[in-house]
């Protein structure tokens, strides 16, 4: 884990504010940043714990379906669910199916992969 901290403060009237930016890289680790706060000399008597969120941890990667299929065993925590959905021709007239995709990649915080099949779609 690395900190990118910030210059110390020389000097903080009563009453005053500054504001500061502290970059954390978490390096793919779920255990929050531990680090001291000390002013006139003193630290603080417990650190200051910054958890990092689950959302920062994951990076969004674009497979194609052969790509998927050769790292399935070897990549952890990838999931697939198969299910077929049977609709009548009346049924597919009234169904949009771009405002379908985004419902379920934004529900699911999955993405479409191309799929070799010309009658299903893949969300990965």
């Amino acid at each position: 884990m690395n900190i990118e901290g910030f210059n110390d403060i020389e000097s903080l009237p009563i009453g005053a504010t500054i504001i500061l930016s502290i970059g954390i890289d978490f390096n793919d680790k779920t255990q929050a940043a531990l680090f001291d706060i000390s002013f006139d000399g003193r630290q603080l008597s417990s650190p200051l714990s910054i958890a990092c969120h689950v959302g920062e941890l994951i990076e969004q990667k674009f497979l194609n379906q052969k790509e998927f299929n050769k790292n399935l065993a070897r990549l952890r925590g990838m999931n697939e669910i198969t299910v077929d959905i049977d609709l009548s021709e009346v049924q597919m007239k009234k169904l949009n199916f771009t405002t379908i995709q985004t419902k379920i990649v934004q529900c699911a915080n999955v993405s479409s992969v191309p799929s070799s099949s010309d009658d299903s779609i893949i969300y990965r």
